[in-house]
């Protein structure tokens, strides 16, 4: 019985993918789906923003096909095979959904064209894969030096001051405001010492006679979401 069931079950997914590849070859449509999402990014970020759970995502289709029309086609998009009823019909060439989070953090969207007949044109994949919000540390050591960006461990001497920065990238947010920076330095919590809760904060050295390692850390939460966390942990290595 349970050999009959998986021969079923083997034969079932071979006959879907059959079709949908039949349904390409026969496709009458060049088709490029897109798709952008509305994560917070700092201003000089020239890469793209990506999506955490949560995050509104917009797919536009766009036709290549010299001659077709695209505000005469009916649109029927799907989300992890499931149909979107309301996303979908006539010129419904952009779907607007929120990001789930599914078992191999993933959504694959599915876009299958057809004509006012019903008539099948054309289908397109494409998988978008969803990320954690991730947190960058950059230092300042005066008013002059430039930011200086931070991989693991950050070298320095004694007896100074050094401002440390820290950028947020993939928040559900319109702005820093919206959320909540916790700064740790050596098991200290710096950010209530100073009574603030920005994304900077200034580390006084003292003179030392001998080189030590601490660890510098960061939790960045969405105050809105606090499923959304980032968190980032460096050396500080300090030298007489």
């Amino acid at each position: 019985m349970k050999k009959y069931f998986l021969k079923l079950l083997f034969l079932i997914i071979s006959l879907f993918f059959i079709a949908s590849f039949a349904q390409c070859q026969n496709s009458q449509l060049d088709i490029t789906l897109t798709w952008s999402t509305d994560t917070y990014v700092p201003a000089k970020y020239q890469g793209k923003a990506l999506p955490v759970i949560g995050s509104n995502i917009e797919v536009a289709a766009i036709i290549n096909t010299p001659g077709a029309d695209p505000e005469k086609l009916v649109y029927n998009w799907f989300i992890n095979e499931y149909f979107q009823v309301k996303e979908s019909g006539l010129n419904k060439q952009v779907l607007k959904f929120s990001a789930i989070s599914s078992t191999n953090k993933k959504n694959l969207i599915r876009l299958e064209i057809k004509d006012l007949n019903g008539s099948f044109l054309g289908a397109s994949y494409i998988s978008i894969n969803l990320h954690h919000p991730e947190i960058l540390i950059y230092a300042k050591k005066n008013l002059s030096s430039h930011i200086i960006g931070i991989n693991k461990e950050y070298m320095t001497k004694s007896n100074q001051e050094i401002t440390f920065i820290a950028r947020p990238y993939f928040f559900n947010i319109s702005d820093l405001d919206d959320l909540l920076f916790e700064w740790q330095f050596d098991g200290e919590e710096l950010s209530k010492k100073n009574g603030n809760n920005l994304n900077s904060i200034l580390l006084k050295i003292n003179k030392l006679n001998e080189t030590i390692s601490r660890k510098l850390g960061i939790t960045v939460e969405n105050k809105n979401n606090y499923s959304q966390k980032g968190q980032k942990i460096i050396d500080v290595i300090i030298n007489p």
